[in-house]
């Protein structure tokens, strides 16, 4: 019964994508979310299910090839030539490793595998440019995600405490993980595994600051802290302690990038501290109450990742380039040499690059691709920066807001540097691609609002 309501809602949501641009990203979350505890209760667990959000996207996709006059880039080409050169040069190198890695493994899946790693980013940019036309769009994709993580972490506490469901647990054998002299099984709730669980709800906690930010209210403020604890509380059961530290990357900068483009204190800016104090505060006390209890062992375990990152950022992180080079070569062994589960489909050299994010990308684009990426990643950088000078001008009751989003995007970038493995799910790609694209269309998003405040003014 619950599959094939799933499989009805994913027909109607691809038939919406279909045939129009509204409510459509909503239901992109609810798959996204409803596709991995579906998997669990279908003979044989298909692995097919992980990309089944994506044939949303593909639908929204191709409405957008057939009804747009514009190009599909229009987000990069149709704003800046400097972007449009390093996005290029990207997309050249990605088709060259995808013949190579066909030519090479004769393998379609394992070719694929590593395309949708590449691609699919880069079009869910543009489906977010198109779709986000507005800032309460936006909100309100935030929303819906929220609300779905948080029963993803209700799930997750239920496990803990010993409630059973078909639905619940890791898909395959799962995670053992040995630590504080002891065993310790890494809960995933309705999520197929603890490392997706935990970024979805890692990804809850970042939106609900953003969410009561915005607002700027005491009463929000409370509220986003008795949620971030109750979403903590599910992190650490994961045993997934990378997640933690990417919380407190984007609460670090957070505060001043805000302060930077704002240039005064404000009380968008002043409710930011009060969520931080907030939530200090209570973990404060809450936290001791679990003491000598099994509890106690998993918030040891996450507390000891912060003494840890250093050494895993170098070893995970940088040292994997060093181990890609030495397999792979200068020029790298193809798409999806690096994609887990690529043992399966092919022999050789194939299977992933530890945790490193860097050395999957050494692995299967080459050296030269760092180069290009990071020529890419100064020029969005230069755009944004741009878009966000544009708000902090004309909509500055929106600056908290797209700050968060983008503070959240970057917040991303040193977990995947020493954990890349999450970051292969078709849907975290996905949603990670549509908050991007929200921010290129911040001028259009900007345009909206100013037309409406004057057609308001004008009644």
């Amino acid at each position: 019964m619950l599959t094939a309501l799933f499989f009805m809602i994913l027909a109607f949501a691809c038939f919406r994508g279909l045939t129009s641009n509204a409510n459509v990203l909503g239901l992109v979350i609810l798959i996204g979310f409803a596709q991995d505890p579906v998997r669990k209760i279908i003979v044989g667990e298909p692995v097919i299910m992980t990309v089944m959000v994506g044939t949303i996207i593909v639908c929204m996709t191709l409405r957008h090839l057939v009804n747009s006059q514009q190009s599909f880039f229009e987000p990069f080409n149709g704003w800046t030539t400097g972007i449009a050169a390093p996005l290029n040069v990207y997309l050249v190198i990605i088709f060259l490793q995808g013949v190579h890695s066909f030519i090479r493994y004769g393998s379609p899946i394992l070719t694929g595998l590593g395309a949708i790693f590449y691609l699919a980013p880069l079009v869910a940019i543009v489906i977010g440019y198109s779709q986000f036309y507005q800032f309460k769009l936006v909100r309100n994709f935030l929303l819906v995600f929220i609300v779905l993580a948080l029963i993803a972490c209700l799930s997750v506490l239920a496990s803990f405490l010993g409630i059973e469901s078909d639905l619940f647990g890791e898909v395959g054998s799962g995670l053992v993980i040995y630590d504080q002299g002891t065993i310790l099984k890494a809960y995933s709730g309705l999520m197929r595994s603890s490392e997706v669980a935990s970024w979805h709800m890692g990804a809850c906690v970042c939106f609900i600051i953003i969410a009561a930010a915005d607002k700027g209210r005491a009463r929000e403020s409370f509220i986003a802290s008795m949620l971030t604890l109750l979403l903590l509380s599910a992190i650490i059961l994961t045993g997934r302690r990378k997640m933690l530290v990417q919380i407190v990357i984007f609460g670090t900068l957070y505060f001043p990038i805000v302060r930077y483009y704002q240039g005064r204190l404000s009380t968008q800016f002043l409710s930011l501290a009060l969520i931080a104090l907030a939530l200090l505060g209570t973990a404060y006390w809450f936290m001791p109450s679990f003491e000598g209890t099994q509890y106690d062992l998993y918030v040891a375990r996450g507390a000891s990742v912060f003494g840890d990152a250093g050494e895993r950022f170098t070893t995970l992180g940088l040292g994997s380039i060093r181990w890609a080079y030495e397999i792979h070569g200068f020029f790298g062994g193809g798409l999806g040499v690096a994609s887990q589960g690529s043992q399966h489909f092919v022999e050789g050299k194939v299977g992933g690059a530890g945790e490193g994010g860097i050395g999957k990308l050494v692995s299967e684009l080459g050296l030269v691709s760092l180069v290009v990426l990071a020529w890419l990643g100064f020029a969005f950088a230069k755009h944004l920066h741009r878009c966000l000078q544009m708000v902090a001008e004309l909509a500055p009751e929106k600056l908290v807001f797209t700050i968060g989003i983008l503070v959240f995007l970057v917040s991303n970038v040193p977990t995947f540097i020493v954990a890349s493995q999450v970051y292969g799910d078709v849907f975290v790609l996905l949603v990670l691609g549509l908050l991007a694209g929200s921010l290129f269309a911040l001028p259009r998003q900007v345009d909206t609002l100013l037309a409406n405040s004057a057609t308001a003014y004008s009644l």
